[in-house]
């Protein structure tokens, strides 16, 4: 079998490529050549890595002072989505990309963006397969700094401002990590996870419980956690469309899985408990913040706050039906809200506006645009029998199933905060296809969404219709992954 390692080589030497050749043509070739081959190798590693997982140790140096790498079902599964999220954005930019902020039509400015683009994957494949914490350090910088170029690329002032926030924050998070991983080794004397975790477990609870503290504030700022999430509305409604999608398809739920990781095998199971109370703190506060918005992209990034958080919840309850329950909530998140943020990518374009009320009857103006957004929205707020009823349903029955006052908790919130998604989605949709349409949208420059951003935005949408539909399929992926999230 090749080699999973390809996928941290191959977009790391294929950005180091794009710099070289330095021509958007081919930066557009090798980025979408490079992802394409690993969307094709991604479910040949997921399904080895079901049957029998297995660890990857580099130069056969072993643990602590070799590097090692492994592959199971969730980090397979992951870098599945990872790889065809990439393929579907990078299909999304090339028209999209020209027309974005102060570099429209600027080569350079392109090439670098398909470089940074590759980077971030490289980082967010290496998150989910490295099994040594300094080296889960390395990654996780690798994705953060990746993030913090591409919020910024447009240049304008708000994406500036927006890049300089989410740097800030995002170093005070790595070096909380970087004081964790110091206290790590000083404790167990390695670097690889499964050494820490036992040497935790016998640490004094005192000693253990900093350390997760401060695992959690690292990982905690990425993965959008509340509180530490106030630089996710201003990044993902400043960074262009394309990032927004990546952002919120698969950069926070990586973060977040991966804190998930640590805290069901390194940390105390207490620290569930904690992370549990601060979600629903987190629906609440996203779905209320989100309900008062004025621009689009604003509001669906405190609407992904929410989301997050109710993934989190579910993680949270230590259950399998729990675990279950929060990789399914993810994957219908990451094709919903991917979705969201392509579409409202092109509402901006169109009409030069961020706010909702300029996009006033665009949806007949542009149907396929409104047609996506709208079944989006819908699977989000959980409208059978798209996927987002499902995935809803089940984290309220997990929540039921925890019979305790946090679970009975979690659905009355789930509950009031779906009443509150409601809300302002459903008003979204009818801003869209507002009377006297015509007219309003009579500013809109330019028709309907382009055939490769149509692609890509129908690639997500396509993924929330038939969903509720291929439960069963889903489940013999989903579950083979919620056994081993609890296992190094």
């Amino acid at each position: 079998m090749v080699s999973p390692m390809l996928l941290i080589a191959m977009p790391l030497g294929a950005a180091f490529l794009i710099v070289l050749l330095g021509s958007k043509m081919a930066a557009r070739i090798v980025a979408i050549a490079t992802v394409a081959f690993l969307v094709v190798l991604a479910p040949i590693w997921l399904s080895a890595a079901i049957s029998e997982p297995f660890v990857i140790v580099l130069a056969d140096v072993l643990p602590p002072l070799g590097i090692a790498f492994g592959l199971d079902a969730v980090s397979a599964g992951f870098a599945l989505l990872i790889a065809v999220s990439g393929l579907l954005v990078l299909l999304y930019s090339f028209p999209y990309i020209p027309h974005a902020g102060e570099f429209k039509g600027k080569e350079k400015a392109e090439v670098r963006y398909y470089a940074i683009f590759l980077l971030l994957l490289a980082g967010a494949f290496g998150l989910v397969m490295t099994k040594d914490i300094f080296n889960l350090f390395v990654f996780f910088e690798i994705l953060c700094i990746s993030s913090y170029l591409l919020v910024a690329y447009s240049q304008e002032e708000r994406a500036l401002e927006a890049g300089f926030k989410y740097m800030v924050l995002g170093s005070i998070g790595s070096a909380f990590m970087l004081v964790a991983i110091g206290l790590s080794y000083r404790l167990s004397g390695s670097l690889a996870i499964a050494d820490i975790a036992k040497a935790l477990a016998a640490a004094p609870n005192s000693y253990a419980t900093l350390v997760s503290v401060l695992f959690v504030l690292g990982f905690g700022i990425e993965a959008a956690v509340f509180p530490l999430n106030t630089w996710l509305p201003d990044a993902h409604s400043s960074a262009p469309s394309s990032i927004s999608a990546v952002l919120s398809g698969f950069v926070i739920e990586v973060a977040l899985v991966v804190l998930v990781r640590l805290s069901l095998n390194v940390f105390s199971g207490a620290m569930l408990s904690v992370l549990a109370v601060l979600a629903l703190a987190g629906i609440l506060v996203g779905e209320m913040a989100a309900l008062g918005q004025k621009e689009l992209k604003r509001a669906l990034a405190f609407s992904s706050i929410g989301q997050v958080s109710m993934m989190l919840f579910a993680f949270a309850l230590g259950s399998e039906i729990g675990k279950w329950a929060g990789l399914g909530q993810l994957l219908m998140h990451a094709g919903a809200k991917s979705a969201l943020f392509l579409v409202s990518g092109y509402f901006i374009v169109r009409t030069g506006s961020h706010e909702i009320e300029a996009y006033r009857g665009l949806g007949r103006k542009m149907p396929a645009a409104g047609a996506f957004f709208a079944i989006a929205a819908l699977s989000l707020v959980g409208m059978p029998p798209l996927f987002g009823f499902f995935t809803k349903l089940r984290i309220v029955e997990a929540a039921a199933a925890a019979h305790s006052a946090i679970g009975y908790a979690g659905i009355v919130v789930i509950l009031f905060a779906t009443v509150i998604e409601s809300i302002y989605l459903f008003r979204i949709v009818r801003t869209l296809y507002g009377a006297n349409a015509e007219a309003a949208a009579s500013g809109a420059a330019g028709g309907d969404l382009p055939a490769f951003a149509w692609i890509a935005v129908a690639g997500f949408v396509l993924l929330v219709l038939v969903g509720g539909f291929m439960i069963p399929s889903f489940d013999r992926l989903l579950q083979p992954m919620a056994a081993v999230l609890a296992t190094i």
